[in-house]
């Protein structure tokens, strides 16, 4: 697996009056839901997460194993 991120846009709604959005990343079944003002903040929240969470590093572990 490579270390890029590569992020899909699912879904983009309002609940609770809070603009959300819906990415998973491609490849995986992985999917991050984030509140954002508009796609480009709600994708780098999603990447913050996704680094946060050591999510790549994981999948590689994963896929070595």
């Amino acid at each position: 697996m490579s270390s890029k991120i590569e992020l899909e846009l699912i879904e983009e709604y309002v609940y609770a009056g809070e603009r959300r959005f819906r990415f998973r990343i491609k490849g995986t079944n992985i999917i991050l839901n984030v509140e954002a003002e508009d796609v480009e903040s709600g994708l780098k929240k999603a990447v913050d997460m996704i680094r946060k969470l050591k999510i790549i590093e994981r999948l590689k572990e994963l896929k070595s194993q």
